[in-house]
Formats: C-alpha cells, structure tokens, sequence
C-alpha cells in the first residue's frame, strides 16, 4: 500500500525553490567567474541551482553525470571527487555543496510505509509538527516494537494542508554513509531491545479514549489512523508507543482543514475530549494534561478509573459555570461555536458570558465574526446583539455598512446593514433593501416583520404571502407568518399553517411545538387543526422535565406537585417549579427569585425571565434584577428600552425591535406602576403578542371571545364582539359601592382602521 498515485521512476532531480538554492549557496566562496552550463550540459539544471559547481569543473566523472542528469551520479562524483580531495578551498566547496541535500532528491514511487503495534516500516526523525509545513528530511526505517532498527533511505517530505506527509522524492545518500548508520541502528536496537525485553512488553499496547460532545460525527487522525467517532461516544482505539506524543486532529467528515491539532501525551490510558466538548464522569479524579490548551481536553486516566459520558458541551459549561470557572465556560462556548458555526446557541452562551464578565473580549469577539463569516446572517445578528448589549450600536453599523457596500449583489449583506442601522433610520433601510432585491424573499419577509411590529399586519401578510411563493419558510418565517395572520384575525389560516409545516418530518422541533401548543389555546378547539402534545418531538415526549416545561409555556397553569417531582434534574425542577409560580401567584414568583440561584435563573425561558427582571427593577431590587437579565444575550441586549418604558413610559426608538413577548412584559409591568394606564397598556399587551405568551399568561389577558353568527351561506364566520353597557345595576341602599378614588383609568384605545394601535405614532401612512 502506498501513500499516494504510483508515479514513474526517474532520478531527475525535484526543484526546490530557485531562491531558496541560491540563498543556500551564497555564501560559498567564489573560485572563479561562474556560469551555467547550457541544457544539453546540464538538463536538470544543477549548475542553475548551484553555480559554484562550474568552479569544479573540469572533472569528467562530474561533468558526465551532469550531462545525464541524474542527481545519484552527481552525488556520487562529489562523494568520490570529496573522498580525494586535499585540504584546501575546493574541499570545502565540496562539502557545503553536499551538505544541501535537498539538491540530490529524485522523484520516484511514494514508499512503502506500513506497521502495528510499533513494528514495520516507518518513518524516523520527523521534526515538531509546527516545523512540518516546511520541506524536511526523515529517513524511512525498519522498526520492532517502535525501536528503529535498519535505515532504508532518506526522502524529502512536507506535510500538506490535509494534514498528511507528502513524498517530494528521495534524497541522495553515500553508501558508506547508509552502511555507517545501519550498523548504528543495529547497535542501539540491540541494546534497547536487551535493557527494555520483558520489562516493556506489559505497556507496549496504550489506550486512547476518544470522545465527541457534538452532535455530529468526527473524523479524529491520530498518528495517521483515521477514525470516525459518532456523537455522544466514547471511541477505544488501541495503539502502540514508547512515551512518544500522538500528533492529533478532529476535522467534520469531508472538510478540508481540521478545527483542532495538538500534540497528545502517550499515556497508558489517555481520554482524548474533542475540543474539550463532553461532560466526563469518572469513579477516580485524573490528571490534566498540560499539552492541552483548554482545559479537560487531555487526560491520563488511571487503571482502575471508569469513564462515562455525562452530556455534550451544553453540560460542560453549565459545568463549569456552576463551579465558578466563567472564564473556561465562555472560552469553551466559542471554540465550539467556531468550530460549528451552525451551533448558534454555543456562541450565544459564549457572547452572553463575556458581555458580563469581559467586556473587552466580548466586544473582540463581535468584531471577528463578520470577517470570519460575512454571508451568514445568523452569525451577523449574533455579532450585532452582542454589540448592542455592549450599548455600541453605532460600531456594529460601521462594521456591517461597508460590507454591504463592497458587496452590493448580497442580499444577506444588505439586511444586515439595515439591521445594524440607527433604530430611527431601519425602517427605511428596509425598505431600501427590498427596493434594490425587489425578487428576495428574505428582504419581503424583513420588511414584512418591521410592517408587523408599527401594527399593519394586512401589509405585512402580502410581503409574506408573495415571500412563501418564492421561497419555502424556516421555523422563524412560520412564527412571524402565524402572528401576522392572528392579528389579522385570520386564525384559522395560522393554524392550517402550521399544520402543513409540521408534515414536513425534517421540520419537527421543540420550538415548533410550543408555537403548535400556544396557537391551540388561541384558536380553540373549533379552530385548531391538529392536537398539539403531538407535534412534540419523540426524543420530547417521554421526557417529564419537557412535558411539564409544554404545559407551562403553552398556558396550562394546571401543573401538579406531582408531575414537578417526576423531573429528576433538581435544576430544572427548581426552574420550572418558578415557571409555575410566575403564572399561578406572580407576587410569591417575585419574592422567591432575589434567593434563586443563578443556575436556576438560567434555566429560565427568555419572557419569564424578563418579567421577573422587570418587576425586580420597578421595586428597587437592582443587584436582583441584573442577575435576571444577565441569564439571556436577548435580555442584556433589550434592557435599556424595556427599563426606559417600565420606569417612565418612554418609548425608545429601538423599541419596536423588540420580541412581542418582551414589549408585552414591558406593557404589563408599566401597568403595574401605573394603575391610571393599566387598561391601555393590557391592550398594547394583548396586540403586540397575540400568541399570548408567558406575560399575558402571568396577568390573565386574555383575547375577547368571538361569537359565532351564519351568513346566507351557512357558513360560519367570525365576528368581533360587541361591549355592551350593563342593562340592570342592583343598588341596594348602605351597601353600594364605594366611590373610586382618584381619576377613572384611561380608556383602552380601539382599534380602528388598517393600523392596530401602538404606543408610538404612525410610521407608514
């Protein structure tokens, strides 16, 4: 078996680099005015590479094995030219020339290079693999049980970018030379082999634990075996060393260039962890590594330890939070993320730790990621976010803007910029964009969500329904199309909707499960398409941790004592356990989360965290209230304008951009505040986020019932509700109702028109 494409024998010399010759040989003494021979004296162009070897001519030997070109004959007119020469100038011409013996390799067939368990034919004397990159001299050597025994020759090699050895050919060698080091070989083999014998039979065999936390396979080369390790495994593979390290790399199946390379300690129980990504278990304490460059990537395990995997990179950096380490989690977080970009919750997690912790590094961090994907929006947003935490918008626009510039046919590009861009001017920028790419679907359904959020969901359903005729929805594009067809009181259709999307097998998920769950209880039975516990996931279903986080979001306050004991996570059940009480008795909720540990809050989904948040800052609990939003990147970035509005009613301009669920925690909490406002701002609530989410949950706003009437048709069509003052008030006299104190409320604005109402004026009309 050879190590690439059989190639035809020939002693024509391989052409290192002309300037690294010349350089090689400039300092040689000059003899006398040097030339180059002509092709037909010289063929492979030694004299062009080297042109101190005129100054030995002439020598016939020399002069005939240049005209054949073959770089073995020069070898050996030197060696014998060498062997007689007497002390003086050309003698030391003669040795330097020798010593440049990247000059004598000749291209023939790759080599033969097999073995096991340290016994065949390897190669010997291979340099750091940092000095690989470069061209190198290893000699290929029959080897017992790893101890290199009889040399076969030497090659030029170079480790290409697919991190295998590449033969440039074989180097030239006197035969005295090769003769002098077999007999070394042999010496020290026998001397080892007698010292070492039976001694070192027992650990001859070592063992690599190799473990993947991703949820993807790996392809991990170690020492030149390719292994493919599947998600969540713990791969035993079985090699043979003598203390020497394992060179390692872990690339996804068909990449070009691997994510991670390092050098490995050859241990007798050695766990390689990709990337550091598992969360290990074991029955005995092991000994870091001190090769490894984050921590828990390396380890000697001892004999007797047993090893389990616990969870994939999502554990470990809960892990390594709950042990006080912010530092390694956050750093674990983006090496993942950077080694999988679509793994978008790891650079989430990574972003959010290092907005609180290091903001310096966080703010890096943004920077690097539109250089290192500038196409992909996901990322982009991810990037903007953190800088907006950072409370620098006007960077992430300086970042974003002239890229798009550079590249005016993206479109992805484009909304990014527009996304980036002060929250007074996005509205335009948006439709900018779709006025440049009037064919995107991306750049309708963008401007569709802005349309939205200023309340004109008729304009916003046609830039959809024009989108989805293009181009087929994301989960993202189903929930803003269900949320535009709700406020357009097309229920019915949102629910046909999501129906059609969830027959899609590949499209089945958590999230649109919730979604599913939420919509149900919206549209009701009589308008629902489908029974919402089955659209939950099978990995999901008999999970009781996920069962009872279902019934939370979607609604069901219901949730016993008993079914929150079923959870065995005591961190989840604590989590939902808080869930419960945001829904079921807001004030006790508030009371418990000030004690709550951070793990806990954590574990908290995005609008129940930022009630409790909001809430905790109305009341003066700031210390509280900031370990509350520092539990989402989606908090830290939305606090500013959720605050401004609870604390004063002041919309911010980049209000608008905010999640529905969050501007109805923010509506909710200001009511709270202020009771005069309350009847407006529980209208904002229940229009901003008509799927009724955690806020609406946890105050009781609930959307009016429809009744139901017949046209002509017989058809049934829904029809708004008609308020109607009370016909009859029972007053008996000394036991009527106190008189209010203070101003009536304002009344609720209605909704007239095109436009639902918002607390800002109107944009678009």
């Amino acid at each position: 078996m050879f190590n690439g494409a059989m190639l035809k024998e020939s002693t024509q010399p391989v052409s290192p680099g002309s300037a690294e010759q010349a350089q090689a040989f400039a300092s040689l003494p000059e003899q006398a005015p040097l030339t180059v021979l002509p092709p037909e004296s010289d063929p492979s162009g030694f004299t062009e590479r080297a042109p101190v070897l005129v100054s030995l001519l002439p020598d016939d030997a020399l002069a005939q094995a240049l005209a054949r070109g073959d770089a073995l004959a020069v070898h050996g007119a030197l060696s014998a030219r060498l062997a007689r020469e007497p002390s003086g100038p050309l003698r030391g011409t003669l040795q330097e020339i020798l010593g440049n013996r990247s000059l004598f390799t000749v291209a023939e067939s790759p080599p033969h290079i097999a073995g096991f368990l340290g016994t065949g034919i390897q190669w010997v004397g291979l340099p750091a693999p940092e000095a690989q990159q470069t061209q190198f001299i290893a000699t290929r050597a029959i080897r017992l049980l790893g101890v290199p025994l009889w040399p076969l020759g030497e090659h030029l090699l170079q480790r290409g970018r697919d991190g295998q050895l590449q033969v440039l050919g074989r180097v030239a060698v006197g035969s005295s030379s090769l003769a002098t080091r077999r007999v070394s070989y042999l010496a020290l083999g026998a001397l080892m082999l007698a010292s070492a014998g039976a001694a070192l039979a027992p650990f001859a065999v070592r063992e690599v634990h190799i473990t993947n936390g991703f949820s993807r396979p790996i392809e991990v080369s170690l020492d030149g075996e390719h292994l493919t390790v599947e998600p969540g495994q713990i791969f035993q593979h079985q090699t043979y060393g003598l203390g020497e390290p394992y060179l390692v790399t872990a690339r996804w199946p068909g990449a070009a260039r691997p994510f991670e390379t390092l050098e490995v300690e050859s241990n007798q129980r050695t766990i390689y962890n990709v990337l550091g990504a598992a969360s290990l278990s074991w029955n005995r304490q092991p000994e870091p590594s001190t090769q490894a460059s984050l921590p828990d990537r390396v380890y000697s395990l001892p004999s007797d330890a047993g090893l389990a995997l616990k969870g994939g990179w999502e554990t470990r950096v809960r892990d390594e939070l709950n042990w006080g380490h912010p530092s390694t989690a956050a750093a674990l977080a983006k090496a993942v993320f950077l080694a999988d970009p679509s793994q978008i919750e790891a650079g989430r997690e990574a972003a959010r730790i290092l907005v609180q912790d290091q903001a310096r590094e966080a703010l890096w961090f943004a920077r690097e990621l539109p250089q290192a994907f500038p196409e992909d929006l996901a990322v982009g947003q991810l990037a903007q976010d953190v800088l907006i935490a950072l409370d620098e918008r006007s960077v992430a626009f300086k970042l974003y803007e002239p890229l798009a510039k550079a590249d005016p046919d993206s479109v992805g590009k484009a909304l990014l910029a527009a996304r980036a861009a002060p929250p007074e001017q996005v509205r335009d920028a948006y439709a900018r964009v779709l006025e440049r790419f009037p064919e995107a679907p991306e750049a309708m359904r963008a401007l569709a969500r802005i349309h939205l959020a200023d309340g004109y969901p008729s304009e916003a359903l046609k830039l959809l329904e024009a989108a989805l005729a293009k181009a087929p929805e994301s989960l993202e594009d189903l929930e803003l199309r269900v949320r535009v067809l709700i406020a357009a009181d097309e229920v019915r259709a949102a629910s046909v909707a999501v129906k059609k999307f969830h027959n899609e097998p590949r499209h089945a998920s958590w999230e649109l499960a919730v979604l599913a769950g939420r919509l149900a209880r919206i549209a009701g039975p009589g308008r629902t398409q489908y029974v919402a516990r089955d659209l939950i996931p099978p990995a999901f279903a008999n999970s009781p941790e996920h069962l009872v986080a279902f019934a939370l979001l979607t609604g069901d306050s219901s949730v016993s004592d008993k079914e929150l004991n079923g959870v065995a996570d005591p961190v989840a059940r604590e989590a939902l356990t808080l869930t419960r009480a945001v829904i079921k008795d807001f004030e006790s909720a508030v009371k418990r989360a000030p004690q709550t540990e951070d793990t806990v809050l954590r574990r908290l989904d995005p609008e129940t965290a930022t009630l409790l948040a909001l809430e905790l800052s109305r009341r003066g609990e700031k210390e509280a209230a900031s370990r509350v939003f520092g539990t989402s990147l989606t908090l830290l970035a939305a606090r500013a304008p959720l605050l401004a509005y609870v604390s004063s009613g002041a919309v911010r301009p980049e209000f608008f951009l905010l999640p529905p669920g969050l501007q109805a925690a923010a509506y909710l909490i200001h009511a709270r505040a202020f009771e005069q406002n309350r009847l407006v701002d529980q209208s904002y609530a229940r229009w901003a986020d008509g799927l009724g989410g955690m806020a609406r949950q946890a105050f009781g706003i609930k959307d009016p019932e429809p009744t139901m009437w017949r046209d002509p048709k017989y058809e049934f069509r829904e029809h708004p509700p008609r308020h109607h003052a009370p016909l009859i008030i029972w007053h008996i006299r000394g036991s009527g109702l106190p008189p209010p104190e203070g101003p009536p409320p304002t009344p609720a604005p209605e909704r007239t028109g095109a436009r639902i109402p918002r607390p800002w004026p109107a944009t678009w009309r």
